[in-house]
This record gives structure tokens, C-alpha cells and sequence, in this order.
């Protein structure tokens, strides 16, 4: 019985032990975002690694969904912080074609008839990072246009570069993975 006893008393004391300690932060820099990279070959070799997806529209699928992983960097957060995105203007020549070698030109993406604005009421709840996160999904809304020439062709397609907008609480700290690119096609049946 006395063995039960000093048994109960240790588990006892064991138990009071155990006590949720916060352990502070070694990092002090800035907190940044960037897009999800998992790329295999050189680091630098792809300029947009696991940020380049693709889609499809029809007449029969009118809009899609692609999903982009944004890593959040730094310190967490205790509070709510917001990020925006803008369509990438790339150059110039870039403006109104991609020029795709033997393919025919690609479309650059209109906002708001290609695909919802980054700017749109409806994107807003995706450009939030809620507290202690570390990662968060954010999507580029496809749209079907049914003004769309095709031409002689079955299809057209659309291409859109986008990057992320540094504000007052988040930077970006990698340069070489703060855009995306979305290519989607959209077929005539």
C-alpha cells in the first residue's frame, strides 16, 4: 500500500511538472511571403517553381480554379495581416501576346473577363493570413469569355503573369519567388 501511495504522490508531482512553456523567437528580421517553391535541378533555374499552373474552360465548364501555395516567413503573428496581388506587366512587347515559338500566340489574361480581379470584392477573404499560420492556399479564379475569336482554331490561349504586392508588415524577402503564372485554355464546345 505504501508503494501505491509514493506511486501516486510521483505521478502526482510528474504531472505538475509538465507546464506549457513559450519559447521565444531567435529570428528578428522582417516577415515576408513568398509562392511555395519545391523545384528539383538548380535553384535558380525556374522562375516560377511550383507557381506555374494550368487550366481549362469550355462553354459546358465555365470557370476553374487554380490553387497556389504562399509560404509566410518571419516570426508568427498574433494578429490578422493582409497581402494583395497584381497582373505582372512584363514588357512591352508582352502587352497584348505571348510569343510561344511554334504554338500559336498566347492571349495575356484580361482582368474581370479572363479571370476574377485580384482587385474584386470576392478575392479579398483570400488575401488574408490569419494568426499563427505559417501557409495559406490563394486562388486564381478562371472565367469563361464567350466573346472569345477562335479563329480557325478549336481553342485559345490565355496566359497570366501575377505577383505579390509588398505592404508596411509584409515584405518580400526572396525576389526570385514572388510571382505566379497561370495558363489556361478555353475551348469553343
Amino acid at each position: 500500500m505504501k508503494n501505491i501511495l509514493i506511486m501516486i504522490c510521483c505521478m502526482c508531482l510528474l504531472l505538475e511538472a509538465c507546464d506549457k512553456a513559450e519559447v521565444p523567437s531567435l529570428y528578428s528580421g522582417p516577415d515576408g511571403i513568398n509562392f511555395y517553391y519545391d523545384q528539383s535541378g538548380p535553384y535558380d533555374a525556374d522562375p516560377y517553381p511550383n507557381s506555374n499552373k494550368t487550366g481549362s474552360l469550355s462553354s459546358s465548364q465555365k470557370t476553374d480554379t487554380l490553387w497556389y501555395k504562399i509560404l509566410v516567413m518571419g516570426n508568427v503573428s498574433e494578429k490578422e495581416r493582409t497581402f494583395s496581388l497584381k497582373q505582372s506587366s512584363l514588357s512591352a512587347l508582352d502587352s497584348t501576346a505571348y510569343y510561344t515559338g511554334l504554338t500559336p500566340q498566347i492571349k495575356v489574361a484580361v482582368p474581370g473577363v479572363n479571370y476574377v480581379a485580384f482587385d474584386d470584392p470576392q478575392m479579398e477573404k483570400y488575401c488574408v493570413i490569419p494568426p499563427h499560420t505559417s501557409e495559406i492556399l490563394v486562388p486564381v479564379i478562371l472565367l469563361f469569355d464567350p466573346n472569345v475569336d477562335y479563329g480557325s482554331s478549336f481553342s485559345k490561349g490565355f496566359c497570366l503573369h501575377f505577383e505579390i504586392v509588398p505592404n508596411d508588415e509584409i515584405k518580400i524577402l526572396d525576389s526570385r519567388f514572388y510571382r505566379g503564372k497561370a495558363k489556361f485554355t478555353q475551348w469553343n464546345w
